[in-house]
């Protein structure tokens, strides 16, 4: 049983409502200690904080995700402010760029990404960056950003974010695309430095092989585990042990 913190989880979603004791039940008794369940939009705050009241191994991110850019508004960012005072409330994500679906326009998505970012970096607190068909414009702020901490959300693989990435600092998380068939991680994945790795699952979403094409969950984390163990020719354990301390540093979850 390998100790594991899950990243970047929607726990909140609906998805989750007819179970969510059942998961948490399981995901703790599996050797998950903690979830970091990231914002889409400011509907989503209060939710999650009420989630991490009532589960210990539950904490919360704040932010705007860039299909819901256009939805973002001063009471956005202010409720944002709001709740980084709580100890629950561990940093600003799910924040980013995704010129793949465009749900809002890519001039708001770049205003939005980047007002996050200010908050972050005021806050001192780790982002959550999701990045579809936009890397160019997205390193672009991010470079003029540095000093921004966190990390690369469902990083697939790509040679831009990965070298932009690692010159900034960030943290790559790592999830069931690693065990897909036709993932191109896996060819990538020995380029990424161990000590830079956190696990997540984007759960529901993204369940790995062999739970491929069901609802994933935070213990699905250990096929990922064994899967980069077995690409790297590595030690279980050590991978495990590398995900979990990254994980505790980045999002200062010394406390669980």
């Amino acid at each position: 049983m390998y100790k594991i913190i899950d990243t970047h989880c929607h726990l909140d979603m609906e998805e989750f409502d007819r179970d969510r004791d059942e998961v948490i039940k399981r995901s703790i008794e599996g050797g998950v200690e903690a979830i970091v369940i990231p914002s889409t939009k400011k509907s989503d705050y209060d939710r999650e904080r009420e989630l991490s009241k009532e589960y210990p191994i539950i904490f919360y991110m704040v932010g705007v995700h860039p299909h819901d850019a256009k939805t973002a508004d001063k009471e956005s960012y202010e409720l944002a402010l709001e709740h980084l005072k709580n100890e629950r409330c561990v940093g600003v994500g799910e924040i980013g760029l995704d010129y793949y679906y465009n749900h809002s326009p890519k001039d708001v998505q770049k205003e939005v990404f980047a007002n996050f970012l200010d908050i972050a970096k005021e806050y001192d607190v780790p982002v959550s960056i999701h990045c579809r068909e936009a890397e160019d414009d997205l390193v672009d702020i991010l470079m003029s950003k540095k000093g921004v901490r966190g990390v690369i959300h469902c990083f697939t693989g790509s040679e831009r974010l990965l070298e932009a990435g690692l010159e900034l600092g960030l943290f790559f998380g790592i999830g069931g695309v690693l065990t897909f068939k036709n993932s191109r991680l896996k060819d990538v994945i020995h380029k990424v430095p161990l000590e830079f790795v956190v696990f997540e699952t984007d759960a529901p979403y993204l369940a790995p092989v062999p739970k491929r094409g069901k609802r994933n969950e935070p213990l699905y984390i250990r096929y990922v585990i064994e899967k980069m163990a077995e690409l790297l020719d590595e030690d279980r354990e050590r991978i495990a042990e590398a995900g979990y301390n990254n994980a505790k540093s980045v999002f200062s979850l010394d406390r669980i």
